[in-house]
């Protein structure tokens, strides 16, 4: 045989015999932090959650900073006059209040020490409805109890009593001793602090998205409460005789008050702010928080069974005598 023909015969045999063999092989892929499992989560975040035993009730928390400070539910520790806090090293630590929002049911605690392992918090708006979260606290007592589920929904408005809007619905079991807990997405970040569940339906329950928590936590550690822009209105929400449609109406007016100076009465019904139609208590306050302290909002009103016009008031700082969910 010629050769040069064997030597090409050679090359080629070659190459078939070692063709799909990769001599430098792709290195073992690396664990992705987006995905990780069950135990995982549960292993970084059980430590940041604590059990909150007072002489009135059972609930969670989650500790926001190294220094000891600790968030949770106002229902929690309201009225209480013991706290204590256990943690998952086993230890008990008394706490201290160190503010309180009753209007969104956030509270801050103190416990003393330091290097508490503080809880990573997520950025909520970018939690997505169908991305699976693990809901843990201090479910009927049983420390440190687990519930897996997914993000339900978004933005829910349950129309409470406070004036928050954007609550995330999660189908992971929140039970009772569950509120002042966490809500985690699964890269063992905190989405939400878990507040409620509705009582007459299966697996809604309800978290405050961990934006809106961080920023009230902040402003309670430093000042122990929350500034709230305010018109000084009791309201009350009256339906229409079909049922279909409702409306705010002032009921009572605080003395002195930017209602009263705007010249606002008992009985008006308040149909817009600042354009934004407006039919309950929270739809009402997000308006006013929108607007803020110092600012002039725009008052569409009802009176007297016609349409009154737009009212201007300026909005001031809610008094403390009267820093409670009833005045608007």
């Amino acid at each position: 045989m010629n050769k040069k023909i064997f030597m090409v015969l050679v090359g080629v045999l070659t190459i078939f015999a070692f063709s799909g063999c990769n001599p430098n092989p792709d290195p073992e892929p690396k664990p992705n932090p987006d995905k990780l499992t069950v135990e995982q989560v549960v292993e970084m975040v059980a430590p940041s959650v604590v059990n909150i035993v007072s002489d009135k009730s059972l609930g969670s928390g989650v500790i926001f900073n190294s220094e000891g400070y600790i968030v949770t539910n106002d229902h929690v520790v309201r009225g209480t006059s013991s706290i204590e806090v256990h943690l998952s090293d086993k230890r008990t630590l008394t706490a201290k209040r160190i503010g309180t929002d009753p209007r969104r049911d956030l509270a801050v605690i103190k416990v003393e020490g330091e290097d508490f392992p503080a809880i990573k918090f997520a950025d909520s708006s970018k939690t997505k409805t169908g991305e699976e979260c693990l809901a843990i606290g201090n479910a009927q007592g049983k420390e440190n109890t687990v519930t897996k589920g997914i993000v339900s929904n978004l933005n829910v408005d349950l129309n409470d009593g406070t004036n928050i809007c954007k609550y995330i619905q999660t189908d992971a079991p929140i039970n009772s001793g569950n509120s002042g807990g966490a809500l985690v997405n699964m890269k063992a970040e905190i989405i939400g602090i878990n507040r409620a569940r509705l009582n007459n339906a299966e697996s809604m329950g309800y978290a405050i998205p961990s934006n809106e928590a961080k920023e009230i936590a902040e402003q309670l550690i430093k000042k122990g409460y929350i500034s709230y822009p305010y018109l000084g209105i009791k309201i009350a929400i009256i339906e229409s005789k079909d049922k279909k449609n409702q409306f705010i109406k002032i009921v009572d007016i605080m003395p002195d008050s930017p209602a009263t100076e705007a010249g606002l009465k008992k009985n008006d019904f308040i149909l817009k702010i600042n354009d934004v139609s407006v039919n309950t208590v929270s739809g009402l306050r997000e308006q006013l928080n929108i607007s803020g302290i110092g600012s002039v909002v725009s008052i569409h009103i009802w009176r007297s069974e016609k349409e009154q016009g737009t009212i201007q008031a300026t909005l001031k700082e809610l008094p403390k005598g009267y820093y409670s969910i009833d005045w608007s």
